[in-house]
């Protein structure tokens, strides 16, 4: 048995999702043992750990898509990255 685990971006309301973000997990059970089944500890971490990166990615680009403009009059905001301002000196 063969299972695929793939993570798809679905717009709020919406059941169907946009294109495959991409494949999770592959998990291969050649044989149907009892011994085999579910998950075991270690891929169930690794698939939390790949599930929250692809969530927070997401969530981030997301909400920094939002900070580019000003909500109130459109007009394009300063961030301290894009500029240099705000860094700090470590050459004292």
């Amino acid at each position: 048995m063969r299972l695929i685990i793939e993570a798809r971006l679905a717009d709020e309301g919406s059941d169907t999702g946009h294109d495959v973000d991409g494949v999770l997990a592959v998990i291969e059970r050649p044989d149907g043992s009892l011994a085999n089944l579910g998950l075991t500890l270690a891929e169930g971490r690794s698939l939390l750990a790949k599930v929250q990166v692809e969530l927070v990615s997401k969530q981030v680009d997301e909400w920094l898509s939002d900070q580019i403009h000003c909500r109130c009059c459109g007009a394009a905001l300063r961030h301290k990255i894009l500029c240099g301002r705000g860094r700090r000196r470590t050459d004292t």
